[in-house]
């Protein structure tokens, strides 16, 4: 009990100093009550400022959860619309695809950025084209409404559709299309360059990585 006295009586002390070197504050040190009602305020501020630091650290580090999170519920914005850059490659060269999207996604690492400008070459015969081919794609509601939860925009699935078709229609395929290239020969890579697998096909751009405005890259194997 002692202690915590001698700790009060050593803040008041401290405090008391530093706001008597400014003119404004050391008026609020004038009358017993002023000095009592700006200490307590002082102590709630810091209080308040030093509880929100921890909470807040904790949740970012994992150590608890947002106490509020189901009811407050985060939803992600649906993806408006997108940029892709296209380009083909043979199904026999899926390995060499692999490697190179695993470099690519390494690259942030400027020792792997290094390593990738030198190992250009090894590429070069990867891709049909020796530059993708640039696209824009835009959402309306005819491409998400049908789905159980419009809000969330549209599929992985229906992206795929909506490229294939682009490659069917396009004259600058027609010598690589052989009709038996289906949706799941169209491989799309999200913002951080990951393969969006088969499997999230019914799942929405939103939730895979891919946001309004991003340029992605999209590979058909034919």
């Amino acid at each position: 009990m002692t202690t915590i006295i001698e700790l009060l009586y050593k803040f008041d002390k401290y405090l008391t100093n530093k706001l008597q070197k400014n003119s404004f504050t050391s008026n609020l040190l004038i009358t017993p009550t002023s000095k009592f009602i700006t200490e307590i305020l002082i102590i709630i501020f810091l209080s308040l400022i030093s509880y929100e630091i921890i909470y807040w650290s904790g949740i970012y580090l994992k150590i608890w959860e947002y106490h509020a999170k189901d009811i407050f519920t985060e939803i992600p914005i649906h993806c408006a619309h997108i940029n892709i850059n296209l380009n083909l490659v043979k199904g026999d060269k899926i390995d060499q695809l692999n490697e190179y999207y695993f470099e690519k996604q390494n690259q942030i690492n400027f020792l792997n950025l290094l390593k990738q400008n030198s190992n250009k070459t090894k590429f070069q015969d990867l891709f049909e084209f020796s530059k993708f081919i640039k696209y824009y794609f835009e959402f309306s509601p005819d491409d998400f409404e049908m789905n159980k939860e419009p809000e969330f925009g549209s599929t992985i699935l229906h992206l795929r559709k909506k490229i294939l078709k682009l490659f069917n229609e396009s004259e600058i395929y027609n010598d690589y299309n052989t009709n038996q290239i289906n949706v799941n020969d169209v491989k799309i890579y999200n913002n951080l360059n990951h393969e969006v697998p088969i499997e999230e096909n019914g799942n929405y751009l939103s939730k895979c990585n891919i946001e309004t405005g991003n340029i992605i890259d999209v590979i058909i194997i034919i």
